[in-house]
């Protein structure tokens, strides 16, 4: 094997081995678990979990994993993004909002909807202060957030 199909293998190993999975504000490719066997319809277990992880589908393909928060409401599931811009994540999902969740190493298969209504954005805004502490995160300047409702697969 010549040295130029040497490097793109133990590229494509080093991807394989280390570049799956996102690890704090380092994104991944795809995520990795149990597929979840049956719809979520009360995501309450989530109360007490800090970070998930989402995968969603670029326009090359490739998929994008990162690490996000989020909230429960009512046992609907919600994520959000803040900062000026849009993460990857959230540009990929407005292009195609299928997407994968990874909640305790079981692999759900969502749709991801952004989430308009005031009322809904304030009662968000609460939920996700009193579960991040969103004062002590961020100190007196809290960002204003982007969210979105974890809706079953279409």
């Amino acid at each position: 094997m010549n040295a130029a199909k040497r490097c793109v293998v133990a590229l494509v190993v080093a991807v394989a081995v280390l570049g799956c999975q996102p690890e704090d504000e380092s994104p991944g490719l795809w995520l990795d678990g149990e597929i979840a066997s049956e719809r979520v319809v009360d995501w309450r277990f989530t109360d007490d979990i800090e970070e998930i992880f989402i995968e969603t589908r670029p326009w090359y393909g490739i998929p994008h994993s990162t690490t996000i928060w989020c909230v429960e409401l009512g046992g609907e599931l919600y994520i959000g993004s803040y900062g000026e811009e849009k993460k990857t994540w959230e540009n990929n999902v407005a292009r195609q909002p299928e997407a994968k969740l990874s909640i305790s190493g079981k692999l759900h298969e969502v749709t991801v909807l952004p989430v308009t209504e005031p009322d809904r954005i304030e009662a968000l805004d609460a939920a996700y202060s009193k579960k991040y502490d969103m004062a002590e995160v961020f100190g007196d300047e809290i960002p204003d957030w982007w969210y979105y409702h974890v809706a079953p697969p279409q």
